[in-house]
């Protein structure tokens, strides 16, 4: 849960348990701070032209239209300067002992040929979600999704790299990469421990790819399984607020890790490192808002990205990932 709660969140909550209870379908947000959050019927998101894209709810809206070029990116890469001075503050409090595991990100200006709607349309992603004016998002990272029976489930990513043989031998091998997906397994079976029962890991550090339009990249993934109570439902938006925020883009542990990003990045993430979930009246699907385009009220545009700090991170290797992350995973399908 974000340090200082608000009324505001815990109405938040007290409504999601309600329309869960009630099995009416909803779409959430919640962004990282736990200051703006958000709760669509579904006349609400038709009526606002908010879109999404899950796995239990494929939305057909997709593809570039005929005459309509595909979106591009570019990108000023954040200063050399300006990350390893973050990165040497992130270290400092890894070395006191504040931190094992520290999510440093940065939001990277971007010049953006085409609109947020076009990006929502031709990115691939397992999530996609459109909050008109404000984000495009493409991510790939389940948060949790729990099913009709309350079976709750969560898969963290933890490590990037080229989806090539040699770079997935490197990223298999990384002793820091090995340490930061341990650390965050053992922080998400922990957090799934508060709300379930007969939590266990059954999945151990997969390796799944990402399709992108600049050439492949590859994650590894772990899956971590609980049972929750048989009123699941009635308690979704306490649960929620238990496991918030999510343990794969803050650290561990939690809440000294928190103070520690607030202290280091240059501002609030907003969406970014959120949660999107939608709930169709009998299950919960969620997301984790990584992999996300921002539109600020100038009209500029930034690109969120970062990676994982441990005390075996090397920072121009972790400076590289997170310039290789600002990429547009195009959906490579001929308009209709």
């Amino acid at each position: 849960m974000p340090l200082i709660p608000s009324a505001a969140l815990f109405d938040w909550a007290e409504r999601v348990s309600g329309m869960a209870r009630a099995g009416t379908p909803f779409f959430l947000l919640i962004d990282f701070e736990g200051r703006r959050p958000r709760l669509f019927t579904p006349a609400a998101w038709e009526a606002q032209r908010l879109y999404f894209s899950f796995p239990s709810r494929r939305d057909e809206y997709k593809g570039a239209e005929r005459g309509v070029p595909p979106v591009h990116l570019s990108a000023e890469p954040l200063p050399l300067t300006a990350y390893r001075a973050a990165f040497d503050r992130v270290q400092a409090g890894l070395h006191r002992g504040d931190s094992f595991l520290t999510n440093l990100t940065f939001a990277t200006p971007v010049e953006l040929r085409g609109t947020l709607l076009q990006v929502y349309r031709q990115t691939e992603a397992k999530y996609r979600i459109y909050l008109p004016g404000e984000f495009s998002c493409f991510s790939p990272e389940t948060f949790i999704s729990i099913s009709a029976d309350g079976r709750i489930e969560t898969r963290p990513m933890k490590g990037t790299a080229a989806d090539t043989p040699a770079g997935r031998a490197a990223l298999l091998s990384s002793k820091k990469e090995i340490a930061e997906h341990a650390t965050i397994v053992d922080l998400l079976r922990n957090d799934l421990s508060q709300v379930a029962q007969g939590v266990r890991v059954t999945d151990y550090r997969y390796l799944r790819t990402i399709a992108s339009a600049r050439g492949g990249l590859v994650q590894t993934s772990s899956r971590i399984e609980g049972q929750l109570p048989e009123d699941w439902r009635s308690q979704l938006g306490q649960t929620l607020l238990r496991l918030l925020p999510a343990g794969s883009v803050s650290g561990a542990p939690k809440p000294a890790t928190v103070e520690i990003i607030r202290s280091v990045e240059q501002g609030p993430r907003g969406y970014y490192c959120g949660v999107a979930g939608y709930y169709d009246g009998t299950t919960l699907d969620t997301c984790v808002l990584i992999r996300l385009i921002r539109k600020d009220p100038t009209g500029a545009y930034y690109f969120h990205s970062g990676g994982g700090i441990t005390a075996l991170s090397d920072w121009q290797e972790e400076y590289d990932e997170l310039v290789s992350k600002i990429r547009l995973p195009l959906y490579l399908a001929q308009p209709r």
